[in-house]
């Protein structure tokens, strides 16, 4: 744990973590429409994150705004983590 060791000296520890974003790692997932429609259903926002979804969260994070925060785990999901985890389709029944 960072968060204790780093406190003494005035230093925060905290972690962005991403939601669904495309990236070079998971591009070729994005090549299935069924899944980025499903995965679109599960967000509460409607659609993956953009790269610049992330920028008002680093900011903050490097600013004096955050100087009492440390620990933390910032979620930065279109919503996805209030309820919706399955990342995969349902599987359609057999007809």
């Amino acid at each position: 744990m960072l968060r204790p060791r780093w406190g003494e000296y005035g230093i925060t520890v905290n972690c962005l973590a991403p939601g669904w974003f495309k990236t070079a790692q998971n591009a070729v997932m994005y090549e299935d429409a069924s899944w980025v429609a499903s995965l679109n259903e599960r967000i509460p926002l409607g659609r993956p994150g953009a790269p610049n979804d992330l920028d008002g969260a680093v900011v903050f994070l490097a600013s004096e705004e955050s100087r009492y925060m440390t620990g933390q785990l910032m979620l930065i999901d279109g919503g996805l983590s209030a309820g919706a985890f399955r990342a995969l389709p349902a599987k359609k029944p057999k007809s």
